[in-house]
């Protein structure tokens, strides 16, 4: 029987096939650092869902480092029951873990006003980390999309950003312009408060709108050096020690969050956001919708005991 090693070699080919060079470096990273020293020497038949579940804990890194390695481990397994070397893939019988309701809560890891405030306070000594944190946190977007912007994507007058392209890590770790996550162009509010900082963008005259102080576009890793984010992100939101710690892409959660307060239509909220389905903007309207309820909810009480009142005072 062969190894799980002996075969990814087999179809490493068929599993990287049509994925963009980060995400096939990403399945790589994941082979190399948690799935081969955990599961590599084992033979396929003996991949259970247990053996899967105790590999699983033995990984490091963030939730998403390790999501990426059970999902490279799926698409081994997928391969291996198709050449029936093992009955079903045995990822997809592992039980759901079950954490707490705003592990995966976007709105739990948004921002509020005052923190908004207090990010753009402790970068304000870097005007190019603090422009590209305040065009993350008052557009929404994502970051790759934020440094593909171009002057010819900005209409001022109708007050507009057309998000046409992104701009994402190759394998080398060089920034590639590729077509946004979606594959569509959408078009994003530029409101009042994002304003100012294209107008300061505009100042810097660059072709692309958030850059670094020599007109090269950010990537998550040198924004989060150039701010020195590491040592000032307790100090803009902490969050509980089975969490993550506060990341700029939290900053995309606090503006369709703030959308979704202000009373943004699930569908008006899935075009700005550029979601492929309604089911992920959900996650932002559902606590507004809890907000409204309570909020309707206290005006009837409120009507109530004014009336109650009013009823015994006139006996």
């Amino acid at each position: 029987m062969l190894t799980l090693t002996d075969y990814f070699g087999i179809v490493q080919p068929l599993i990287l096939d049509g994925l963009t060079s980060n995400s096939a470096a990403s399945y790589l990273r994941a082979w190399k650092l948690r799935v081969q020293p955990t599961l590599g020497h084992l033979p396929l038949d003996q991949i259970k869902p247990r053996v899967i579940a105790l590999a699983q804990a033995e990984w490091s890194g963030a939730t998403s480092t390790k999501a990426d390695a059970l999902a490279l481990v799926s698409r081994i397994m997928s391969w291996a029951a198709v050449d029936e070397y093992v009955p079903a893939n045995p990822v997809h019988s592992l039980p759901r873990k079950r954490g707490k309701a705003t592990d995966a809560d976007p709105v739990a890891r948004a921002l509020s006003d005052a923190e908004v405030q207090r990010m753009l306070d402790l970068t304000a000594w870097h005007p190019y980390g603090q422009r590209a944190l305040a065009g993350l946190a008052f557009s929404g977007v994502r970051l790759g999309e934020l440094v593909g912007l171009r002057w010819d994507d900005v209409d001022l007058d109708a007050r507009i950003l057309t998000v046409r392209r992104t701009m994402s890590p190759n394998g080398s770790g060089r920034l590639e312009t590729r077509p946004t996550k979606s594959g569509r162009t959408r078009e994003v509010p530029i409101i009042d408060d994002l304003l100012p900082w294209l107008v300061a963008a505009r100042d810097e005259g660059y072709e692309t709108l958030f850059t670094g102080a020599r007109g090269k576009p950010f990537d998550s890793g040198n924004l989060t050096r150039s701010v020195r984010w590491t040592g000032i992100r307790d100090q803009i939101k902490r969050f509980p020690g089975d969490q993550e710690p506060l990341h700029p892409h939290d900053l995309r959660h606090t503006f369709l969050t703030r959308l979704a307060r202000l009373g943004a239509s699930p569908h008006q909220i899935q075009k700005v956001a550029g979601h492929s389905t309604i089911r992920v903007t959900e996650m932002y309207t559902r606590l507004a919708a809890r907000e409204a309820a309570d909020a309707v909810r206290l005006v009837v009480d409120g009507r109530n005991r004014e009336v109650n009142l009013g009823e015994v005072r006139a006996g």
